[in-house]
């Protein structure tokens, strides 16, 4: 493994390349993501494999991506895609290029922000991206992502979106531990004194990744506005040993994984 690949070398990434507003998240991202604390593309495999089942897509796009493992699972799942890859920050585009190096996988890694996503052409007959409506600031966002994605699928390609639901306990499991991870992070961020405890306090007092919707027929609604077929999947097993471990989990009141592939895109 790279140095780029450990949790060291991520860091480095993030504190080379990432703005204020990523810093925090992408240096820690891949502690939490080894520890199985937060949510990742991996947590969501089998939902791939089976919206998959008997499509063979050729040229795939991931809109937004942490690190490499988005493009890692679907490679794994499809050795002869050709993936771009496209995200706002130059950290998780770093890391795809150390991991494309050093296994031999062909990714074109471009920085673009949604929903604009400019320099991106399709069409791709496979779009994934991982929590992506999470990350946006309001509604018009969301719609305007969507659109734009939809605009970039062919005419029988496929759309995969995955995230996470809070269940009965209202957030999502090791939140606290999520804003206090982020918190100490901010304390490296090569900034100067002051500013690092701004971004720190700031990190504390906000949930890790507040989601928009409280169920998955409130996320695959928003998908109904852009696509004539939406089919939603859910998980409510625990994915990871600390998840299971969880009160909220140990009392019935866990979040739900939910996936959905959304086909047969409205254009505008």
């Amino acid at each position: 493994m790279t140095g780029s690949l450990t949790i060291r070398g991520a860091w480095t990434a993030a504190r080379e390349n990432c703005a204020r507003g990523c810093f925090c998240y992408h240096a820690s991202w891949r502690l939490f993501r080894r520890t199985g604390l937060k949510g990742n593309p991996r947590w969501h495999s089998a939902f791939y494999q089976r919206a998959l089942a008997g499509r063979q897509p050729s040229e795939a796009l991931v809109c937004g991506s942490s690190d490499e493992t988005m493009p890692q699972v679907l490679t794994e799942l499809q050795p002869s895609m050709r993936i771009t890859v496209a995200d706002s920050c130059p950290t998780p585009l770093v890391l795809i290029n150390a991991w494309a190096k050093e296994t031999g996988v062909q990714v074109a890694a471009l920085q673009s922000e949604a929903p604009e996503l400019c320099g991106i052409a399709g069409p791709f007959d496979l779009v994934v991206t991982d929590g992506l409506l999470s990350l946006l600031p309001g509604p018009a966002d969301r719609q305007a992502v969507l659109a734009r994605l939809a605009g970039l699928l062919s005419d029988d390609g496929l759309l995969l979106y995955t995230t996470r639901v809070a269940g009965l306990a209202g957030h999502l499991e090791y939140d606290r531990i999520g804003r206090v991870g982020q918190a100490l992070t901010a304390t490296t961020w090569p900034a100067t004194s002051a500013e690092r405890m701004d971004l720190a306090r700031q990190r504390l007092r906000r949930p890790s990744r507040p989601s928009p919707f409280a169920s998955q027929n409130q996320i695959a609604s928003v998908f109904r506005s852009r696509f004539g077929q939406v089919r939603v999947f859910t998980r409510s097993a625990p994915p990871t040993a600390a998840l299971a471990l969880h009160p909220a989990f140990l009392t019935g009141r866990g979040s739900v994984c939910v996936g959905i592939a959304a086909t047969r895109p409205r254009r505008p």
